[in-house]
């Protein structure tokens, strides 16, 4: 038997080009279920998007695959993970830069370590470790 429990009901959200939004709310709120279900990462937790669409750039990307998503730019970083702990921070920075396809990726990463003038290198080429 098979129990279905309705974890979002109600939930609107735009996020206007080039704007940032916050997604706040209390533990349990489902803050993390909608960033899944926007990066098509529910289904692996065997939920799924009941009602309504998701929509980017016009297209809807709702029950598309997780890496078609990545693909059109759309990707999730959890917080307070080290996915991939044993990569330096440059080669993490290329890998999230893969599916890119213009040439302004070695200027994004040159922007990215000037952004963090209080990093120092650290543990192995390209690490880094903010001072405090």
């Amino acid at each position: 038997m098979t129990t279905w429990i309705l974890v979002l009901r109600g939930l609107s959200l735009d996020v206007p080009k080039g704007s940032i939004v916050a997604l706040l709310g209390a533990n349990g709120a489902g803050k993390s279920t909608t960033l899944k279900a926007i990066s098509g990462l529910l289904k692996t937790e065997d939920g799924e998007v009941t009602r309504g669409e998701i929509l980017f750039d016009g297209e809807r990307i709702d029950g598309i695959d997780p890496e078609k998503i990545v693909r059109r730019g759309i990707f999730q970083v959890m917080e307070g993970r080290r996915i991939i702990a044993d990569m330096t921070s440059l080669e993490n920075l290329r890998l999230g830069a893969f599916t890119r396809s213009d040439n302004g990726v070695a200027v994004d990463i040159d922007m990215v370590f000037r952004l963090l003038p209080a990093a120092e290198r650290t543990h192995g080429p390209g690490r880094l470790s903010l001072r405090r």
